[in-house]
């Protein structure tokens, strides 16, 4: 199985709901103008840039369950909590989305934060961090 083969079946699971994987690779993210959740993703899926340094310690902070997850993981529950809190990231001052420059701040706005509060809700259940385990196992080795 592909890494992104991994992240479909992994993300479907998690959104209870067929998940698309965008063709274009940008950064983590979802577009929330379908009626499924449709993921994009970055270029390089082991890239571990500032951004995603600061989203793993923030992330972490909150819950410190999370260390013992990959950013991979991380990231696909916390963009699916965008998915789940759709009116919370359209309520968002854009404009004051658009200007923030720290990490903190970023981290701080309604609509990240729930975001991540969902994933960390999320991880709060044992048969689903032993689901994502063995997503885990699957996306850096290949294999079940």
């Amino acid at each position: 199985m592909t890494q992104v083969q991994a992240i479909r079946k992994f993300a479907s699971y998690v959104a209870n709901n067929k998940v698309i994987i965008s063709r274009e690779r940008d950064e983590w993210s979802i577009k929330l103008s379908f009626t499924v959740p449709y993921l994009v993703l970055p270029q390089d899926l082991m890239e571990n840039t500032e951004g995603d340094k600061a989203f793993r310690k923030d992330f972490t902070k909150r819950c410190p369950a999370g260390q013992g997850f990959a950013n991979v993981t991380l990231s696909i529950l916390h963009e699916i909590g965008h998915f789940f809190n759709k009116e919370v990231f359209y309520a968002q001052d854009m404009e004051e989305y658009s200007k923030i420059t720290e990490y903190e701040e970023y981290f701080s706005l309604p609509c990240e934060k729930v975001a991540t509060d969902w994933a960390i809700n999320w991880l709060q259940d044992k048969e689903h961090r032993k689901v994502a385990k063995a997503f885990e196992k699957v996306f850096f080795t290949g294999r079940n």
